[in-house]
């Protein structure tokens, strides 16, 4: 009788060990804002469409538990709330920042363990941008307490990777060496990696430290990096055209070659079509002109090409494909489209522009 009660006692022991073990696995975000209105609040995955959960907020409060992405790494979160009259709140927090050299606010956070937001609602909704009443903005007066992701993500200006220059490595480095344990700056250089040469890559990643450098992201750079060091050696990339055959994108017999990503469903992409049409009647002699889709969808594409009729060579290739991890490396690929690069006819990348340019900057791009 003995043996089996200390038997019973470890197994009771056990499964409530077991228990906090898996509570712990669970992140939790704690609300209490005075003015939200009774609704719903909603957390979700960088945008509002990639929801995660949601939860009823009654007298200003509201609780969630979360995890981390499947590699365990923390993910981009964000708060959005509809009361019960249907008006659409964003939600924004305060940052130590800056963006532009002022003040910045993020609607970004990061899945730390903990999380607590309480203070109250300030609306900071901009003239003219109230659709008929029904959405406000809105920033959290006190700052949010978090862990050490969202608080190195805080503490980093909001332009930080948005205009890469030749003054930007060295306030990378800096704010990695303040906070070397950052996976906002991890996955910001991740998503800049062609941005930067591989050398500089290298120190990155030599400067991070703890258990960030385990992680699955810090490791698939290092790998990609390795590759793109290995560069020299590509050769053209091989890829479908728009008559379904395998081809050469390049073509070295022209001095200069003239790539643009695109996709279907990007409207700044289409709206730039006719003034390539218009630099291509001028210099299709002189210049190989290619378009590449990265349309995961083949028939969008074909109709978005029947549609637009573009004269020159048509490719697609797209992030599924084996081919995209080379093309990517090769034209040192951004991760926004429109996305035009300009080569010599020895294949080397001579310049590179995101976004849509228009006819002149079309023609001083390829010119100077």
């Amino acid at each position: 009788m003995k043996n089996f009660t200390r038997i019973l006692t470890l197994l009771i022991f056990l499964l409530i060990s077991i228990s906090c073990s898996q509570e712990r696995e669970n992140n939790i975000l704690f609300g209490n804002l005075s003015n939200l209105p009774n609704g719903i609040m909603y957390l979700s995955e960088e945008q509002f469409f990639n929801k995660i959960d949601s939860v009823k907020t009654v007298n200003g409060k509201f609780e969630f538990k979360y995890d981390n992405n499947e590699d365990n790494e923390p993910r981009y979160l964000v708060l959005n709330h509809i009361d019960e009259n249907g008006i659409f709140r964003f939600i924004g927090f305060l940052t130590k920042g800056k963006f532009k050299n002022a003040k910045y606010e993020s609607s970004l956070f990061l899945s730390d363990d903990s999380i607590e937001i309480s203070g109250y609602l300030i609306d900071k909704t901009p003239k003219g941008y109230n659709f008929n009443n029904r959405s406000k903005m809105m920033t959290v007066s006190n700052d949010i307490k978090a862990g050490y992701q969202t608080n190195a993500m805080f503490h980093t200006d909001g332009d930080l990777f948005s205009e890469i220059n030749k003054d930007s490595y060295k306030k990378i480095l800096d704010k990695i060496k303040e906070f070397p344990n950052s996976f906002h700056l991890l996955y910001q250089i991740n998503n800049n990696r062609n941005s930067f040469l591989p050398d500089q890559i290298n120190q990155f990643l030599n400067v991070f430290k703890g258990d960030i450098t385990k992680s699955e992201t810090f490791f698939k750079l290092k790998k990609y990096n390795n590759k793109r060091e290995e560069a020299s050696k590509l050769t053209s990339p091989v890829l479908l055209n728009s008559k379904g055959e395998k081809k050469e994108v390049l073509d070295t017999t022209f001095d200069r070659n003239l790539v643009v990503f695109w996709a279907s469903w990007c409207g700044p992409c289409r709206e730039e079509i006719p003034s390539l049409k218009k630099v291509y009647e001028k210099y299709n002699t002189s210049i190989d002109f290619v378009s590449i889709s990265t349309d995961s969808n083949a028939t969008a594409w074909e109709k978005a090409l029947e549609k637009e009729n573009m004269p020159w060579k048509q490719f697609i290739v797209n992030e599924d494909s084996k081919e995209y991890e080379g093309v990517e490396i090769f034209f040192q690929l951004s991760n926004s489209i429109p996305y035009s690069v300009l080569l010599d006819k020895n294949m080397k990348v001579l310049k590179s522009s995101v976004g849509v340019m228009t006819e002149n900057e079309l023609e001083k791009f390829i010119q100077d």
